[in-house]
């Protein structure tokens, strides 16, 4: 039975050291659309050279900036990637399986296997850290507040096997400037929703966070890798909050 067309969607802004190989794992599929949202480097350039459809559209948010790429796929079924993931060959194949016989399944989930620096990570409770990525546009869309974004399906959801493989940040520089970004973005949906920072946001949140991913989700077991993980989470904590009381 041949499979349906896919369009694979990837939002990016200055991606450059890492498009490519994002690209490079779905060369299987009939379109690979990169959004920029306004990048100061070679991300267009070097996505353009590697195949992809290229178009310009501002920065809106990350649901939103989705929304777009999902709305200007040429194919129904879509799967959304970030510009630091890739498709794993085992997920690629149980993706074009799926697409062979998608049955009255809208959407399908996988699991996105998490690197630090370097390293798969299996507990902080980073994994299985199960997706839906796989999606019919007609019958889904990118929800959520910034930056939680997620799809939501109208309709039954099915499994895939394989991981979807994601190297969460360059250095631990890049993971700080990541949690001053997406803490501002949180911070913005939180403020609209009448959200505010109350002292203990500022002191048992973050202290919750650490003790449990690093305890009770077995942080430990990855070393000094899960000690900077846990701590790095709940400096991302504490610096939600802050943001939030900064809106005021």
């Amino acid at each position: 039975m041949p499979r349906a067309k896919l369009s694979v969607t990837i939002v990016a802004q200055d991606e450059e050291d890492r498009l490519e190989p994002a690209i490079r794992s779905v060369d299987w599929a009939d379109e690979v659309l990169v959004v920029d949202g306004g990048s100061t480097d070679r991300t267009p350039e070097l996505a353009r050279g590697a195949g992809a459809r290229v178009i310009d559209h501002p920065w809106r948010g990350y649901a939103a900036q989705k929304n777009v790429a999902r709305e200007a796929a040429t194919h129904d079924w879509v799967l959304g990637l970030d510009a630091d993931e890739r498709v794993s060959p085992e997920l690629g194949v149980a993706i074009r399986g799926a697409l062979a016989n998608p049955g009255q399944h809208h959407g399908f989930a996988c699991n996105r296997r998490n690197h630090y620096l370097g390293r798969p990570i299996r507990w902080c409770g980073w994994y299985p850290d199960r997706r839906v990525r796989l999606f019919h546009r007609r019958h889904a869309a990118w929800v959520g507040p910034d930056p939680h974004d997620t799809v939501d399906v109208d309709g039954s959801v099915g499994p895939l096997d394989g991981d979807l493989l994601h190297d969460s940040y360059r250095s631990l520089a890049d993971h700080r400037r990541a949690i001053e970004r997406l803490a501002a973005s949180w911070a913005a949906s939180a403020a609209a929703d009448g959200r505010r920072t109350r002292p203990w946001d500022l002191t048992l949140r973050p202290a919750a966070h650490f003790l449990k991913n690093y305890l009770l989700r077995l942080g430990f077991l990855e070393g000094r890798a899960g000690v900077l993980i846990c701590a790095m989470g709940a400096l991302h904590v504490f610096t939600k909050y802050r943001e939030l009381g900064r809106t005021r």
